[in-house]
């Protein structure tokens, strides 16, 4: 029996990306995912620039792709769409990617084949063997040492890349995360290190596979750098006290709000 693969795409203010990347990943079920039933679901946090009427369009273009208006934040259009699919879809397997056309859709299936070899999280890796980061030199610096830094402070250590938003798990691995200590109503790319630490928490298996990360082509990059560096530091060293037993996640503002 076709197992059920649903793939939620969050977005906000992506007219540009959008619709070419929805085809693409609907050209590749016909190629390399004819083996499952596909499900797509734009997670849209309240786009102002005609991005919600992309994905309208695609909802009545295609019965297979989905389009649900959420709260502000990636955090918030994840989560959101998530429990959507899960809902709605009822999958084997969900997972996630970006709608700005930066990550090589290839890695969906290896995600996926990941996930159908017991484990219960896949994660896309700029920094494997086989991976590959695009961004300028800057950018490329900050990716790598962000992830440096959630690894040392806040671990596992086996794990390369912890900003990246590539990732498949199963819906028994989402239903077991404690989301009131997850920040997905920040405003900062944080909830996607945290959501790796509530995954390892709650017990997850996990696998890394190789991604290639493309600089974009359009739009702008919704990464507010210095915001998203206090909140990175903040986080992994609330989250190494928790390792010991201290929690204070509520104090700093990390808790559900």
């Amino acid at each position: 029996m076709k197992k059920r693969v649903t793939i939620v795409l969050p977005v906000f203010n992506e007219k540009g990306n959008l619709e070419k990347m929805v085809v693409s990943i609907l050209e590749k079920r016909k190629k390399d995912l004819h083996n499952f039933f596909l499900n797509i679901v734009i997670a849209d946090s309240r786009s102002t620039d005609g991005t919600r009427d992309i994905a309208r369009r695609l909802s009545k273009r295609f019965k297979n792709v989905h389009h649900i208006i959420t709260g502000p934040g990636l955090g918030v259009g994840l989560y959101e769409g998530h429990k959507y699919a899960i809902r709605r879809t009822d999958p084997d397997i969900l997972v996630q990617i970006d709608a700005d056309g930066q990550v090589v859709e290839n890695v969906i299936q290896d995600l996926i084949v990941a996930i159908e070899e017991g484990n219960d999280l896949a994660i896309g890796s700029r920094f494997l063997a086989g991976g590959r980061n695009e961004l300028p030199m800057l950018r490329k610096i900050f990716s790598l040492g962000s992830s440096l830094f959630c690894r040392v402070v806040m671990g596992p250590a086996d794990i390369k890349e912890f900003t990246n938003s590539a990732r498949a798990f199963t819906p028994t691995l989402f239903k077991k995360i404690n989301w009131k200590r997850l920040p997905r109503k920040r405003r900062t790319f944080i909830f996607m290190p945290a959501f790796i630490n509530e995954a390892v928490l709650a017990g997850a298996k996990y696998k890394e596979v190789p991604l290639v990360f493309r600089n974009r082509d359009q739009g702008d990059s919704k990464n507010r750098v210095a915001r998203y560096t206090w909140d990175l530091i903040v986080y992994c060293l609330e989250a190494r006290l928790l390792k010991w037993g201290i929690e204070i996640s509520r104090l700093a503002g990390f808790g559900e709000q």
